[in-house]
């Protein structure tokens, strides 16, 4: 009867790319992975403010009252985007049985340009004292 309402913990969860299947109506690139998490991401611009939009598809849920910084890494030098907003909390997706978080970043105009090109090895998720690090896609 309890598997019934909350499930079997032996229920086997869906890989990244049958998560990547099941996603159709995502504004935005894959820009990298990892086994925890997949990262998704756009640009907006707002009067020559310009926003790094990020969905994170993870396993984990994520809750913060004091932002998060997405790093960039690469041979050529790193950059750092720091979250334009302080408080975010991830929403359970149960379809794909991931937790969605959307965060938005302050990014300049030539930050853009470097993850437009994929000038980026690896990407490093910083929140609270957890850094999580995603490969290019």
């Amino acid at each position: 009867m309890f598997k019934k309402i909350f499930g079997s913990k032996n229920t086997p969860s869906i890989s990244n790319a049958e998560v990547e299947k099941l996603m159709t109506a995502v504004d935005g690139e894959k820009l990298g992975e990892s086994e925890e998490m997949l990262l998704y991401g756009g640009f907006q611009e707002l009067n020559d403010y310009y926003f790094f939009e990020a969905l994170f598809m993870s396993r984990r849920a994520f809750k913060s009252k004091k932002g998060a910084t997405l790093t960039f890494k690469s041979k050529r030098g790193d950059f750092t985007l720091t979250a334009s907003m302080l408080e975010f909390e991830s929403e359970y997706a149960k379809p794909l049985q991931r937790n969605a978080t959307q965060i938005s970043f302050d990014i300049e105009k030539n930050q853009i340009k470097k993850i437009q090109e994929g000038a980026y090895e690896s990407i490093d998720f910083k929140i609270k004292k957890q850094v999580f690090t995603l490969l290019k896609s």
